[in-house]
């Protein structure tokens, strides 16, 4: 009964302040409700669009319902598991999903959206994403007969082992050889070096029997190159190593904890001369070989190309994630009252956040839409490839070379802006975002370095202004030009587009798609020109020819060659995102209210670029300096603009909140709810004492307690 008059009088006492802070609470579940209100924008239909239509949409939802119903897909316990735990997991997942694959009779493509919701890739990604697709493409009927059914039973499971300690992109530097033994038909795999060790394959460590091994091929001491062999790893009974064979596991990464990447070394392990993968290249008893035929190779160029291809369309999907969550947490979030005992503002109201956050969101549907139209690019290639025709393939793989570095970079980098933008529940994991990038920032290095991609398609865009200059010069016609690269002719136009810098621009000339494709596409030009400047300055420094591509010119010009792929890069985002909104504008899909929405984020996505990068504007003579204030002017008006749009603008997205999984991204906004839940369900909080109370904290504790009272 005392104790009952004791808590009255507690709550009398702290009445006068609970409700003094009452008074200024806002519930940030209807902040969030409110901000839906105030969008003009339907987050369904656009949906509808960046899923790639209505059916589409429906069947993500239906999978995910269908996953979050299996106890190996829970993801309550995900930020709190150690590496060994994410590494079981992740295999049970990778089975989990298999079996439920077979149970609901799926398709692949459902398979792959199961994969991608409960995001936790484990030690057969390689299996399946790199080890299975290199037999089929280049592995014999028999061949196939040997390993394929294996394989797709998982009796077998392989990985990918190509990259070594010393060599990642340089192919021909490969010091893991195979020496074809004549007496014995066998080839000999070692690695000679320390450097030869294979380095990164995942899978490797504690997963794989088997894998593709890329060797450097060696007849009567001459070397052939690299080629693909299949070797086995492990004891298929004991999962040990083989006789010769030294395997294991990296150590703990940055992201991506759940996948066992290995090394792997080679003390002289004879392997039959059906390991080495002969759909193509082939040695015969006597140790002839009979290289590729010219069209295969082409055909394996390809190969690389649809990776990266799949790579430009899953950065919008991630950056998307990002920009959901921090849009959301954004518009929920206040801080600093105007005056004592008002109410706090909304941090995305605030200017800086806005610039931060509302670009990040239009990047994000920039990749997604570059990402659809690449693969439409790919899928027009892939038809006349069928044919025999393999003339699209030099611009497709140039583009998705550039855009492959560009959306990572960005998608990387936006990531970041995001987690920032959350200040320090950014910093938790249970924001969901520190491992949205430490999981995603691989994809900087892994399928092609960004910088040596950006090389190879810069090494493209210089031959063709070449090409044209050169024509130019000697009166001949002009080259035909790919459609990704046609402005490049405006190099030797005398009006090739409109002169930007000559005119007394207000804001609502910006809003012309004619007038930013010309500033867009100028700013393009000078740096091409500079970039070929460059490479014949530097040769006639050097001594050396002006080669493109290779030699020590052209070693000395890569910053400007850099350059001028990503500047490439960000001219075709503008115009895919533009190109999408006339696309929706023709099919009448979309309302108009929503289609106005979308070019007023597609008018942000490339001046908030402009503004970004203006120094290049201004060194081109693309803009005048004066030109500069009406840049910054229509940046802020735009972001003024998109303020009420930006939360159904991130709805539309559709992450549902399994996917996201984030505490403070959820779809209904409680945000301070569900971190305090979250974070009670650690397992530190499993005792109140803690881990170290016993053999640690107790007798130090008691120590100095006993030493104070002396």
């Amino acid at each position: 009964m005392a104790n009952e008059r004791e808590r009255e009088r507690d709550s009398e006492v702290v009445r006068a302040a609970a409700e003094a802070v009452r008074r200024t609470w806002r519930d940030p579940r209807e902040d969030l409700a409110r901000a839906r209100l105030e969008a003009t924008c339907d987050a369904s239909k656009l949906s509808a669009v960046l899923h790639g239509g209505e059916e589409s949409l429906r069947r993500t939802k239906a999978l995910s319902s269908l996953v979050q119903a299996q106890p190996w897909a829970s993801k309550k316990d995900r930020y709190f598991l150690g590496r060994e735990e994410l590494h079981r997991r992740g295999l049970e997942v990778a089975m989990g999903i298999r079996d439920l694959v077979r149970k609901e009779n799926l398709t692949y493509e459902d398979a792959m959206t199961i994969r991608k919701l409960v995001d936790l890739p484990g030690g057969f990604e390689l299996h399946y994403g790199m080890f299975l697709p290199t037999l089929i493409g280049q592995g014999t009927e028999e061949q196939l007969d040997a390993w394929l059914g294996q394989a797709l039973s998982m009796r077998i499971v392989g990985t990918y082992a190509q990259t070594e300690l010393g060599h990642g992109t340089f192919l021909r530097g490969l010091e893991t050889t195979a020496s074809f033994d004549k007496l014995t038909d066998e080839f000999v795999i070692d690695s000679p070096t320390p450097t030869a060790t294979k380095w990164w394959p995942g899978g490797l460590g504690k997963t794989a029997t088997h894998a593709v091994v890329m060797c450097r091929l060696f007849l009567d001491g001459k070397d052939l190159g690299p080629h693909p062999f299949v070797v086995q790893l492990r004891d298929l009974e004991t999962h040990l190593p083989v006789q010769g064979v030294e395997v294991g596991d990296i150590g703990p990464k940055m992201g991506y904890n759940g996948v066992d990447n290995g090394f792997l070394r080679f003390d002289r392990v004879r392997v039959p001369r059906a390991a080495l993968l002969s759909r193509y290249a082939k040695v015969d008893r006597d140790g002839r070989y009979a290289p590729p035929p010219k069209a295969n190779a082409k055909s394996s160029y390809a190969t690389m190309v649809v990776v990266r291809t799949d790579i430009v369309k899953y950065a919008g999907e991630v950056l998307s994630k990002a920009a959901t969550i921090a849009v959301r947490y954004n518009a929920v979030r206040r801080q600093t009252a105007p005056e004592p005992g008002g109410l706090e503002e909304i941090i995305l109201n605030y200017q800086q956040s806005a610039r931060n956050l509302i670009p990040t969101v239009a990047k994000s549907y920039a990749l997604i839409f570059m990402g659809q139209t690449m693969w439409d690019m790919y899928g027009r290639f892939e038809g006349q490839r069928d044919s025999g025709d393999f003339s699209a393939l030099p611009e497709l793989h140039a583009t998705s070379s550039c855009l492959k570095a560009l959306c990572t970079w960005v998608t990387t980098a936006g990531i970041e802006v995001c987690r920032q933008s959350c200040g320090g529940q950014g910093y938790s994991l249970l924001s969901g975002l520190p491992s949205l990038y430490t999981n995603y920032v691989q994809n900087l290095t892994w399928e092609g370095d960004n910088t040596i991609l950006c090389l190879q398609a810069a090494r493209y865009l210089v031959k063709q202004l070449h090409a044209i200059l050169a024509a130019h010069r000697g009166g001949r016609p002009q080259p035909e030009l790919a459609p990704t690269v046609a402005y490049l002719a405006g190099t030797v136009s005398d009006d090739p587009f409109l002169d930007v810098s000559r005119q007394d621009y207000e804001f609502h000339d910006l809003l012309s798609f004619e007038v930013l494709d010309s500033i867009m596409a100028q700013r393009c030009l000078f740096v091409a020109g500079q970039a070929l400047d460059n490479l014949e300055a530097n040769a006639r420094r050097l001594d050396a020819e002006p080669k493109i591509g290779e030699g020590a010119a052209w070693n000395a010009s890569h910053v400007i060659m850099v350059k001028l792929a990503k500047c490439h890069g960000w001219l075709l985002l503008h115009r895919s995102f533009h190109g999408k909104i006339e696309s929706l504008r023709k099919e009448g899909k979309v309302l108009d209210a929503s289609l106005r929405v979308l070019e007023s984020l597609y008018h942000l996505f490339t001046i908030s670029h402009i503004e970004d990068s203006l120094g290049d504007f201004l060194e081109g003579g693309v803009l005048a300096p004066s030109q500069s204030q009406m840049i910054h002017e229509a940046t802020q008006a735009l972001l003024l603009k998109l303020r009420p749009e930006v939360v159904c603008l991130v709805d539309a997205f559709a992450h549902d909140d399994y996917s996201l999984n984030s505490a403070i991204g959820a779809y209904d906004g409680d945000v301070y709810n569900r971190l305090y839940e979250m974070a009670k369900r650690s397992p530190f909080n499993d005792t109140q004492e803690g881990p170290a109370w016993d053999d640690l904290l107790k007798p130090f504790l008691i120590r100095r307690g006993r030493k104070a009272k002396l």
